[in-house]
């Protein structure tokens, strides 16, 4: 065997034994963000393929965690997209300071430290979402490909307030963010940035109030699925939603 072939052969040893670029296999691991005294724990998925489509970070609901993502990570992943999914304050596996209770009322009660306190992690989730995309950033996972977030619920309305921290991404998916405010409403066109909300047909009355103020912006798309589900319960309602979002993201991003 020559010296040039002997040489080709342990350069390839050596990439697989330390894991050089190898596109036909997607990475995935549990990733730990530090956000003020909160450890939040995480999982990475890397894309497959040889091209990187872009960067998504996946956002639970209230009393939900990061599981629901699971498959979408994997499609997104064989569409050619990375992604963290996230649990934030409370939330899953973040509850090294305390946890989310979903059995305390759902209505705010400033009388009641328990109601309260439940509340402020709702309240704070732009915290975590800040400190998630300054990790990508800082781990270069957002450079040279578009960024784009889904939000659940509550978190649709957090990913929302981060934008004033944390600057807007590229694309932005909103599953059922029954809490979206007036101001965040007012976001969504001077953002210039493509939105997409989607929620059940049998949804919470107010919705119907909720998506209207939505669709008198110009910049909003709305998706109205059949049946009930809540958020990312829509995923199990809506078989292949998670393709037609990852669709929808190639058409946003593509623009």
């Amino acid at each position: 065997m020559g010296k040039l072939n002997r040489l080709l052969i342990t350069i390839m040893t050596v990439g697989f034994v330390l894991g050089l670029p190898d596109f036909a296999t997607a990475q995935s691991g549990p990733i730990t963000i530090a956000s003020g005294e909160w450890q939040l724990q995480a999982d990475w998925q890397d894309h497959t393929g040889a091209t990187k489509r872009g960067t998504v970070l996946l956002l639970h609901k209230a009393a939900g965690n990061r599981a629901a993502y699971g498959r979408m990570a994997t499609v997104l992943a064989e569409h050619g997209y990375a992604s963290l999914r996230i649990d934030l304050r409370g939330h899953g596996d973040s509850t090294n300071v305390r946890a989310f209770d979903p059995n305390i009322s759902r209505y705010k009660d400033e009388n009641d430290p328990a109601v309260s306190a439940n509340f402020e992690l709702i309240d704070e989730g732009y915290i975590d979402i800040v400190a998630a995309i300054r990790w990508l950033d800082q781990q270069g996972k957002l450079h040279g490909a578009p960024f784009a977030v889904i939000g659940s619920s509550y978190t649709g309305e957090q990913m929302a307030v981060a934008t004033d921290e944390a600057g807007f991404a590229d694309a932005y998916i909103a599953l059922a963010p029954g809490n979206f405010s007036d101001a965040s409403i007012r976001k969504v066109d001077p953002s210039g940035k493509p939105w997409l909300f989607v929620r059940a047909q049998r949804e919470m009355s107010f919705f119907d109030d909720l998506f209207t103020a939505i669709s008198d912006g110009t910049n909003a798309e709305i998706w109205v699925l059949p049946g009930r589900g809540h958020a990312t319960d829509l995923f199990e309602t809506n078989d292949g939603l998670e393709e037609r979002l990852v669709t929808w993201l190639d058409q946003q991003l593509d623009r």
